[in-house]
């Protein structure tokens, strides 16, 4: 009967009906005598069940009144029944059971979503975003992670492993303390050797070989090294890095079979040169 609804005593928020609205008093006035009434919700005016886990966490979030508003559907099986998703108005909240429930929105979607989602290398979240101290953000997912920044808004991909390893013992679980800084592309997982990996940053680059490991190149090495044609040119793959002080700091990048390069580092004092000592039977 009109003025018994909802919706005829209650201003429908946009982009809901007043069909909607009152879909979704119905879809309440059900769930309440339900067997699905201790794991599922209503948020009128949205008709969906949102249930489980990620009820639970949407309602942690806030619920409507969160970042995410509204659900927009409700819980949604993925392929190959690996898990499941809700979709709300800004976003989706997505749920395994061996990452939980965590949303994934904004640049962090959009970055997933171009590496196929939960289906994809990167797997399902297994974070929500996490805030860093210089205002960036990474979520972790289960073979990987993503990171936002100022300097790269629309964000980059990392894989786990010994590439990502590297990274995160120069400080990269926290780029703005570390001198390599953001990533500004996505983790390169194939070289056209088809032998390495590669990921680059703000301040240098990190490179994986089966053979030699995971290095990190920066400053005059790199422009050096970038100069003859990366790991493709005549110096080869970065194969380690070596510390000495002679009097003044000189840090040494050595690249199999073909080049030792030597400089000054700002953090050291001295007087700044570059030395290059050839070696090998190919020099």
């Amino acid at each position: 009967m009109p003025g018994q609804m909802r919706s005829d005593r209650e201003e429908v928020p946009a982009p809901f009906t007043k069909e909607d609205a009152d879909r979704a008093e119905i879809a309440e006035a059900r769930l309440r005598t339900s067997r699905s009434a201790v794991a599922c919700q209503v948020y009128w005016p949205s008709w969906f069940n949102v249930c489980g886990e990620i009820r639970d966490k949407y309602n942690s979030l806030g619920g409507p009144g969160s970042f995410l508003s509204y659900p927009s559907s409700g819980n949604i099986v993925n392929p190959g029944n690996t898990g499941e998703r809700v979709t709300f108005l800004n976003g989706p909240i997505y749920w395994s059971a061996a990452g939980g429930a965590h949303p994934v929105v904004n640049s962090f979607l959009n970055r997933w979503g171009i590496h196929g989602y939960e289906g994809g290398w990167l797997g399902y979240p297994t974070t929500d975003e996490i805030v860093l101290p210089d205002g960036g953000r990474r979520q972790e997912f289960q073979q990987g992670a993503i990171y936002v920044s100022f300097q790269n808004a629309i964000g980059s991909a990392i894989q786990n492993g010994p590439l990502r390893d590297k990274y995160n013992s120069v400080g990269g679980l926290t780029p703005g303390s570390s001198f390599l800084g953001y990533l500004t592309e996505d983790h390169k997982r194939t070289l056209p050797d088809g032998q390495g990996q590669m990921a680059r940053f703000q301040n240098g680059v990190i490179y994986w070989h089966p053979t030699h490991g995971a290095h990190w190149v920066n400053g005059r090495t790199l422009t050096i090294w970038s100069q003859a044609g990366y790991e493709g040119g005549e110096y080869g793959s970065s194969f380690r890095h070596r510390s000495t002080h002679w009097g003044i700091g000189v840090r040494r990048a050595i690249f199999y079979y073909r080049i030792d390069l030597y400089f000054t580092g700002s953090i050291f004092p001295g007087t700044c040169h570059t030395r290059l000592e050839f070696s090998g039977p190919d020099i």
